[in-house]
C-alpha cells in the first residue's frame, strides 16, 4: 500500500507540474484517496470480526470438547455437529442425510471436482429412495434467471463506467474518473462472482455422471 501511494505522489507531482491536472484538483483528491485507505485499513479488522461471528458456534462446540470431560456420546455429538456446519459451509446442503451422500462422491470423485462442486446445485438435489436425484424443473431456471439478471446488470453497469472514464474524461475531474475506474472494478468483481454461480452445461452433465455412481457408494 506504501508503494502505490509512492507512485500516486510521484504521479501527481508530475500532473501538477506539466499543468496536466490542477492544484484544487489535487485538494480533491488526496481527502478520497485518504479515505478509501483508511477504509481498505479497516476491512482486516472487519473481516476478522465476521470471521470470529461466523465461527463462534464450532469455537463453542470445540472449546466444550477441549475443557470438558464428557462421554464417548457426547463428544461424537458436538464432532457431528462441527463436521455438519463445515460440510454445509462447502456445499450448502444442511440436511445431514444428502450432507452423506455429497461428502462420499466428493471424496470418491476428488480429483476431477473441487470441494465446492455441488454448493451450485444444493437447491436441486432431492433425496429419493435413499439416492440423490438432480432435478432441473422450474425453480432451477428463475434462479439461475436471477444471477444471469444480476450478473449482466453489473456488466452493463461496469461498461458503462469505463466507457464514461475513457470518452468524458474531458469533461470529468480526476477525482470523478477516479470513481469511475473504481467502480467499474467492483462491478466487474460483481459480474464475476454472480456469474460464476450459475451452472455450466458440462457441469450439469458431470453432475449426472457422478450421480449415477451412487450405487457404488451405498453401504
Amino acid at each position: 500500500m506504501d508503494k502505490i501511494f509512492d507512485i500516486l505522489n510521484g504521479w501527481l507531482e508530475t500532473a501538477v507540474s506539466d499543468g496536466v491536472i490542477q492544484v484544487t484538483q489535487v485538494l480533491i483528491f488526496f481527502p478520497i484517496i485518504s479515505v478509501l485507505y483508511l477504509l481498505i485499513w479497516r476491512l482486516h479488522s472487519i473481516a476478522a470480526l465476521f470471521k470470529a461471528v461466523r465461527n463462534s458456534r464450532i469455537n463453542e462446540y470445540q472449546r466444550l470438547l477441549n475443557k470438558y470431560e464428557l462421554n464417548d456420546k457426547d463428544r461424537d455429538c458436538l464432532n457431528n455437529e462441527i463436521k455438519r456446519i463445515i460440510r454445509y459451509r462447502t456445499s450448502g446442503i444442511s440436511d445431514v442425510a444428502r450432507q452423506k451422500i455429497v461428502w462420499s462422491l466428493l471424496h470418491k470423485n476428488k480429483d476431477i471436482i473441487p470441494i465446492n462442486f455441488f454448493k451450485k446445485f444444493r437447491s436441486f438435489l432431492h433425496l429419493e429412495n435413499n439416492v440423490l436425484v438432480f432435478k432441473k424443473g422450474v425453480p432451477y431456471w428463475i434462479e439461475n434467471g436471477i444471477y444471469l439478471f444480476y450478473s449482466l446488470q453489473f456488466l452493463f453497469l461496469s461498461i458503462i463506467c469505463l466507457v464514461l472514464a475513457v470518452y468524458r474524461s474531458d469533461q470529468i475531474p480526476v477525482w470523478g474518473q477516479l470513481i469511475l475506474y473504481l467502480g467499474a472494478g467492483v462491478t466487474v468483481t460483481f459480474f464475476i462472482a454472480y456469474a460464476k454461480m450459475i451452472p455450466r452445461a458440462k457441469e450439469c452433465t458431470l453432475l449426472n455422471e457422478i450421480l449415477n455412481t451412487q450405487h457404488d457408494i451405498i453401504e
